[in-house]
């Protein structure tokens, strides 16, 4: 919650710097992040599956930051959604084997929520190849192309002390600019490009206003403008 004057407590400060402040719903981060929002939910709730004798249970692979009868998720959920995202489209890794292999880092080597740990970076995800290789023998040559796979995805996440800091979010007309990002730090976690809500700048283009006009007001480029039009239509688009 924000208080007056749009300031945050203490506490709330502090959690926005960690990442950890309940930020977005499900059906934000889906839209953000372009997963399905059926997807996303099943990644952070579970889900329930017939079985030949009854029913059986597939626990969440994310651990939302507040789950008191509305799901609700941080900056730090965001990039934990965004590496499973580039995991299971990009490679097609399965889910219960991303599970035992983020269970095996927890429980044998002491690395909770591997998704946002150094290790991911610093290693390129040495520990999760590792164990994820050993659950479905994959070769050396998958290992690589996985291990290039995170990499790419990582590269669009900036880090400060050891966590996570702001998510360049892929725009589909030209996804390797990095432009419109979101920051916890900044506007409330809201996409933004230089600072700027993309929303806010989409607002203005449909009340009329020119985008060089709109580039030169907030100090940023028109390419930026532009960038922002096309994230907010996408958005519009998904939902």
């Amino acid at each position: 919650m924000i208080h007056k004057g749009g300031r945050m407590t203490t506490k709330e400060s502090k959690l926005a710097i960690t990442g950890e402040k309940p930020l977005y719903s499900a059906a934000e981060a889906a839209r953000f992040l372009g997963i399905p929002a059926s997807t996303l939910r099943t990644w952070i709730r579970g889900r329930s599956f017939p079985k030949a004798e009854g029913t059986g249970y597939s626990p969440p692979v994310v651990q939302p930051a507040s789950e008191k009868g509305i799901y609700r998720l941080s900056f730090n959920n965001l990039i934990e959604l965004y590496v499973l995202r580039a995991l299971r489209t990009r490679h097609a890794v399965k889910l219960h084997n991303i599970r035992k292999a983020l269970d095996y880092a927890e429980s044998e080597l002491g690395i909770k929520r591997l998704l946002i740990h150094p290790e991911l970076r610093t290693t390129g995800g040495d520990l999760f190849l590792e164990r994820y290789g050993d659950l479905i023998s994959l070769n050396r040559s998958g290992q690589l192309a996985l291990k290039e796979i995170l990499k790419h995805a990582l590269e669009r996440v900036e880090w400060e002390d050891e966590l996570p800091s702001r998510l360049y979010l892929p725009l589909p007309t030209q996804p390797e600019r990095k432009s419109v990002a979101i920051d916890p730090r900044i506007r409330y976690g809201l996409p933004a490009v230089r600072g700027v809500e993309t929303k806010v700048i989409a607002a203005r283009i449909d009340a009329g206003e020119p985008p060089n006009y709109i580039a030169e007001d907030y100090g940023i480029s028109y390419e930026d403008v532009i960038d922002a039009i096309v994230f907010e239509n996408t958005l519009a688009r998904a939902a």
